[in-house]
């Protein structure tokens, strides 16, 4: 069993929809350049909808004064970023990266719930027994200790009116 520290309850649900929100915009991605491509068009089906959110657009924040912006020394090197993928061998190529990606995501979640899962129900399984326990012994005193000691109380007086 591992010795880590459970973490923050989380909702399963949240984690998946923020999945599913991510997954999303790399298709529409993955669609607009298919769909830049002049050969093969490719259009979204009836039955989806590709949202171009707010958070998938760049936005311009403020206005810069030209008299205020840096000379080329003092920008700090940024090196280039990769080019978006032009040819669909390119595309291709994006497509079996995320494939593969996605596959070995799906192993690690696999492995992790293999290995840690059962330590975890075994914890809950040991936390729930210990409850119910409690639970039950609390409620045997609550009910059957009276029920019984009325019995015993009875017995008693019986037996105190024997003649001895």
């Amino acid at each position: 069993m591992s010795n880590w520290s459970l973490p923050p309850r989380l909702d399963p649900d949240d984690e998946l929809r923020a999945a599913d929100l991510l997954l999303g915009k790399a298709d529409a991605l993955l669609r607009r350049h298919r769909a830049a491509e002049p050969q093969a068009p490719l259009l979204p089906e009836p039955e989806e909808f590709v949202s171009l959110e707010d958070d998938d657009l760049p936005v311009l924040t403020e206005v810069v004064d030209p008299s205020e912006w840096e000379t080329s020394s003092q920008v700090a090197q940024i090196p280039p970023a990769p080019a978006a993928p032009t040819t669909p061998v390119q595309v291709s190529q994006l497509a079996e990266q995320l494939i593969s990606l996605d596959t070995e995501i799906s192993r690690a979640v696999e492995a992790w719930f293999a290995t840690e899962l059962p330590q975890l129900l075994s914890r809950e399984m040991d936390k729930l027994s210990s409850r119910l326990q409690e639970e039950a012994i609390a409620h045997l005193r609550a009910t059957l200790l009276p029920t019984l000691s009325e019995h015993i109380s009875r017995s008693l007086e019986k037996h105190a009116d024997l003649p001895r």
